[in-house]
């Protein structure tokens, strides 16, 4: 009888270990780091995937002037994003002007998503100018 009683405390404990030992080790998102300012780019030329960082880390509407030149009938996809937020994604073909509205948790990227090269077409995206109000 005592010995039954001590497998049952041992598989008590052992059980709450295991279930202690679950929780600590599971998965657990990563908090998003702090944007940290610095020089805003003026242009970029994305020829491959790929992207541009703007850490503008405030408040602010942003206008974006991208081009894209397509390549098999498509234009470069590009999205633009704050932290972990899309703000804008889309088709860019010719001349395009983005505008999105940042809050200044997370840096703001522009990213080139799906680049193709097939002579003598070659699909590319540009910044062509930022202006930040």
């Amino acid at each position: 009888m005592r010995w039954a009683l001590g497998v049952l405390a041992f598989a008590l404990g052992l059980g709450a270990g295991l279930w202690g030992l679950e929780g600590g080790l599971a998965p657990k998102p990563l908090p998003l780091g702090g944007c940290r300012p610095g020089p805003l780019p003026e242009r970029a030329d994305l020829y491959a995937n790929g992207v541009v960082e703007i850490p503008l880390c405030r408040e602010a509407e942003v206008v974006l002037r991208l081009e894209g030149t397509p390549a098999k009938g498509e234009g470069p996809w590009a999205v633009v994003a704050e932290g972990d937020r899309v703000l804008w994604q889309g088709e860019v073909l010719g001349l395009k002007e983005v505008q999105v509205r940042t809050t200044g948790r997370g840096v703001l990227v522009l990213a080139f998503l799906n680049d193709l090269y097939a002579p003598p077409e070659d699909r590319n995206l540009f910044l062509r100018g930022l202006k930040v109000r």
